[in-house]
């Protein structure tokens, strides 16, 4: 968890440049977006694209959860661990998961980030915070358009729902995939029904 903490940027560029920065040098961050009542996310970012950022996802165990896709636009501010050597690193390291995996993700619209991730992961988490900031879609991706994502979502309790769940593209704000609930709703439900 970034603990010397810098002063967070308010404008785009600066963004951009704290994101990049903290790729290269491997440096934790603290990822703070405009979206009322979002999710403060803590972890390493793994890629930059065009519009969208991906980040090796940090739990409050000091562990490496999964990875999150996060719109750019939605950034407000991110904060950097400029410590090289900082506790989470040394931790990350004694659980040998230092350094974090870079998925093969794309990053420059929300179909490729979506199928990437679907590639990756049998299910992922699907956010539309802005209408729903406190629940996620947790399925399997269907397909993906300019015009709606769909998906097969699985409940709480690992079982596939009969009809697909179908959101505006321009609606998902964040997906996450390769975490451990994502991973155990997998593992519970089996694979996606055909048809």
């Amino acid at each position: 968890m970034p603990s010397k903490k810098s002063r967070p940027p308010r404008d785009k560029r600066a963004v951009r440049e704290r994101l990049e920065r903290a790729s290269q040098e491997r440096l934790a961050v603290g990822v703070r977006r405009w979206i009322r009542g979002a999710d403060h996310i803590e972890g390493f970012v793994v890629g930059v694209g065009a519009r969208w950022v991906a980040l090796a996802q940090l739990d409050d165990r000091v562990s490496l959860d999964g990875w999150t896709l996060l719109r750019l636009k939605d950034i407000q501010a991110v904060t950097v661990e400029p410590d090289h050597d900082s506790f989470t690193i040394k931790a990350l390291r004694a659980r040998a998961e230092w350094p974090p995996q870079v998925p093969d993700v794309a990053l420059d619209d929300l179909r490729g980030a979506a199928t990437s991730a679907a590639a990756l992961a049998p299910m992922s988490a699907t956010f539309v915070e802005l209408d729903r900031p406190d629940i996620c879609y947790v399925g399997s991706l269907v397909s993906v358009d300019d015009r709606r994502l769909r998906l097969l979502e699985v409940d709480t309790q690992g079982q596939w729902h009969r009809k697909t769940r179908s959101l505006d593209p321009d609606d998902v704000t964040r997906i996450d995939f390769g975490g451990r609930y994502e991973e155990t709703l997998a593992l519970v439900a089996g694979p996606a029904p055909e048809g």
